[in-house]
């Protein structure tokens, strides 16, 4: 019985070794690497892949109508991510630079210190707006522009300002940019007599057998703001040949309109002119 007793405690002992025992693991075996859990399984839901066009809105984004200075434009917009999950959308879209140089902003009007800067959105309206002031050019620091009524007011001083309007809606972030170019009553007097010279150029090139039929003073006639696109669009030279506009920097062109007796079936007598140039592209077709 004791042998027995003694066979019966040595198995036991051997069994309590057995459970209190760990693997310890000291690398020799992944080659000084330790062992790697197994990798989950990757998720199904992704980020919206970023817009192939870094300019390109879509629709389901909302946009923003600026009027200041008595010019009405959209505003550009900055990088962002959209998700709507609601609509089963998402998109992003990338900017070339955060914020944008003031010369790589489309559409910069002339304004005084203090006019108002109207915002309209196109959609339902942000839950939150922040938006900044930037002074290219000068050390002057950014500066916060206060929103109130849905309104903001050009920053004081002269020179160009750049302007980020930040917008937070439940799907996203969005910034939008313009630009303005303080002072207007000086730069606008420039203007007047920079679009004079235009008008006379546009004049003095229009065949003597249209001048008759044009309404008014050759001096009123009317000049567009930038923007205009010209490439693809046909029109006709001076020597009365149908050709195609190039494509132009809009920035630089300016569309000067004469209104005619036989508009209702012709149209107007349009010009685009490089302003910087002064050179005459061509006539619009009329209808």
């Amino acid at each position: 019985m004791k042998k027995y007793a003694v066979y019966w405690i040595l198995g036991a002992l051997l069994i309590l070794q057995g459970c209190g025992a760990r693997e310890v693991f000291t690398g020799a075996e992944t080659g000084g690497e330790l062992p790697k859990s197994p990798s989950a399984p990757a998720s199904s839901v992704q980020l919206p892949a970023p817009s192939a066009d870094s300019y390109k809105m879509p629709d389901v984004v909302p946009h923003l109508e600026v009027s200041v200075g008595g010019t009405t434009f959209e505003a550009q917009t900055g990088s962002f991510c959209w998700s709507d999950n609601k609509k089963g959308i998402g998109v992003c879209a990338d900017a070339a630079a955060m914020p944008p140089s003031f010369e790589d902003v489309k559409v910069k009007p002339f304004a005084n210190a203090g006019d108002e800067i109207a915002l309209a959105w196109s959609g339902d309206p942000p839950d939150s707006v922040h938006s900044i002031a930037y002074f290219p050019g000068t050390e002057r620091p950014v500066e916060a522009i206060e929103l109130r009524d849905g309104k903001l007011r050009v920053a004081a001083g002269k020179g160009d300002q750049l302007y980020e309007v930040t917008a937070t809606w439940p799907q996203g972030t969005v910034p939008f940019f313009f630009g303005i170019r303080a002072d207007a009553e000086e730069n606008a007097a420039n203007a007047e007599e920079a679009d004079s010279a235009l008008r006379k150029l546009a004049w003095e090139a229009m065949p003597e057998s249209d001048r008759a039929s044009v309404v008014g003073d050759w001096w009123e006639a009317e000049i567009d703001v930038p923007g205009f696109h010209p490439a693809g669009l046909s029109a006709v030279d001076g020597e009365g040949e149908v050709i195609e506009l190039p494509s132009a920097d809009p920035e630089q062109l300016r569309k000067v309109t004469f209104h005619t007796k036989n508009e209702p079936k012709l149209g107007p007598m349009v010009a685009v002119i490089d302003r910087e140039s002064r050179d005459l592209l061509g006539w619009l077709l009329r209808d």
